[in-house]
């Protein structure tokens, strides 16, 4: 608003956001038990597949909004 430019609010991004903090933190577990040696192998692909597909989605959600 400062910038002088519309601001959109979007229902329901609140509990995609709260997904992607969920996510984000369990990677972060995941990386820190890797770096302490007790795993060795994560096959993440999936993972990676929905969560690009996840933000993927929200940037059309964002992109819809604007107009």
């Amino acid at each position: 608003c400062c910038l002088g430019k519309q601001v959109v609010v979007v229902d329901g991004l609140k509990e995609v956001l709260k997904e992607l903090k969920s996510i984000g933190r369990n990677l972060n577990q995941l990386v820190t038990l890797a770096h302490m040696g007790r795993i060795t192998v994560v096959n993440l692909d999936s993972v990676r597949q929905a969560f690009s597909e996840l933000c993927a989605a929200v940037r059309l959600i964002l992109e819809r909004k604007r107009w």
